[in-house]
């Protein structure tokens, strides 16, 4: 029996009972059509996820901080080590690290500019460090000298008015701002009819500051950072605390460090780690992710299997009962010469062709529900009040090896569910099918 009499037979069969063919292919369809929707729905969650990581920092970065130990004999926790500028020198001479930055928080602090308001993420970096570490600037300069400030994209776009709503973004490039810093509270200057009165000290303290950068988008919390060098950040310090901290000796609030590849990564994070400082890096977090919803999606495109299987029992039953419908045909094609195997071949093509064409269907189908679905469900995320200033690009996303897996998936589940009919079909006596109505 030649190839194309092979697929003339199996076409003319599967037409004899549309009814039945429709309904077992429509099984296949809305089996296949959940794994893609359900898998689409896990390829959407380690999509947002996955871009937030790669968004919160170059993935040859890593983040040190001062790691915590039980303090001895009282409660509370205490810092393993300092951030301080030896802690710096013996990172950068690590192998595989081009820069490092230290960075000094400066909270309880805004930014005025000709009656606005902003409070930025307000970070003192030293200048000689922020230029090595490579800052990429959208205009003017990139790193802070003393007196001056860099603003991250977006801080331009959070300025208040007096009446606490959101101005139209200034043009600061070049333009004066002023560092304003508050005490919470004033001691009174003394208690009447006690010996002179004792001056209190300043409730505010402002700083003038030229802007002489504005950096390009990164998607970071950086777009909303104030860059100042570690000197001005000092000088907010002594007036807050009345004595300047040296930052050789005390210590910073962070460290950024950047590898000359991404390959260099762990080894440097398990160095940083062995100084009893805590390293993190963009990339472990998202290899870490990306395994736990590489779990997930592989649950919830099990519950779409285990609808694609039950279809299976749809397609047994079709094979089956064209078994009982064509025994004596069967008996015909047995006694014109057809072997045993071509039997098997002949029923198995026509279950495969039910699998593959219900594959097909159903990928249509779940590919339509994906866009139905991302449509509107983006609309109302961006539709509704209160909504979050970055919502997700996509809520549902299809991986790429998806659709081959369904095909595989859906031609396994149909051959294997008619392989009993066909073996059936294959043993049937030439004699006793050729006797049958």
């Amino acid at each position: 029996m030649r190839s194309g009499d092979y697929l003339a037979y199996t076409w003319r069969n599967v037409g004899r009972a549309r009814l039945r063919l429709l309904l077992t292919v429509s099984a296949v369809v809305i089996g296949a059509t959940l794994i893609v929707v359900m898998t689409s729905i896990g390829g959407g969650i380690q999509r947002n996820v996955l871009e937030d990581i790669r968004a919160a920092g170059g993935l040859n970065e890593i983040l040190v901080s001062a790691g915590l130990r039980p303090q001895p004999g009282g409660p509370g926790l205490r810092p393993t080590a300092a951030l301080n500028g030896e802690t710096v020198q013996a990172i950068s001479r690590l192998d595989g690290v081009v820069a490092v930055l230290p960075e000094m928080l400066l909270s309880g602090v805004e930014i005025t500019y000709d009656g606005l308001v902003a409070q930025p993420l307000i970070i003192g970096v030293p200048e000689e460090y922020a230029a090595a570490y490579g800052f990429p600037p959208a205009l003017g300069r990139p790193v802070p000298a003393r007196g001056q400030v860099v603003l991250g994209a977006r801080v331009p776009e959070v300025f208040f008015d007096a009446n606490r709503q959101r101005a139209p973004a200034p043009a600061l490039i070049g333009q004066t701002v002023q560092l304003v810093a508050r005490r919470a509270g004033v001691p009174a200057p003394g208690l009447p009819g006690f010996g002179a009165p004792v001056p209190a000290p300043p409730a505010q303290y402002t700083k003038d500051l030229e802007v002489v950068g504005l950096l390009r988008v990164q998607g970071t919390q950086d777009d909303f950072t104030a860059w100042l060098t570690v000197e001005d950040v000092l000088d907010v310090f002594e007036w807050f605390t009345g004595r300047r901290p040296d930052p050789q000796v005390e210590s910073y609030y962070a460290l950024r460090v950047k590898t000359a590849s991404t390959e260099q990564v762990r080894a440097v994070q398990q160095a940083i780690s062995a100084m009893d400082l805590q390293a993190t890096s963009p990339l472990s977090v998202l290899e870490d992710v990306n395994r736990g919803m590489l779990i997930l999606q592989a649950l919830l495109g099990a519950i779409g299997l285990v609808a694609l299987i039950v279809s299976g029992l749809g397609v047994a039953n079709t094979m089956l009962m064209a078994t009982l419908e064509r025994t004596r045909e069967i008996g015909i094609l047995k006694a014109l010469g057809a072997t045993d195997r071509q039997v098997v071949g002949l029923f198995l093509l026509e279950a495969s062709l039910i699998g593959l064409v219900g594959a097909l269907v159903g990928l249509l189908v779940g590919w339509l529900a994906t866009q139905v679905i991302n449509l509107v469900v983006l609309q109302l995320l961006a539709s509704s009040v209160g909504a979050l200033p970055g919502p997700p690009r996509t809520v549902l996303y299809t991986p790429a090896w998806v659709p081959p897996a369904v095909i595989v998936l859906a031609w396994l589940v149909a051959v294997l569910a008619g392989l009993y009919p066909a073996l059936r079909a294959a043993r049937l006596n030439i004699a006793q099918a050729l006797r049958a109505e």
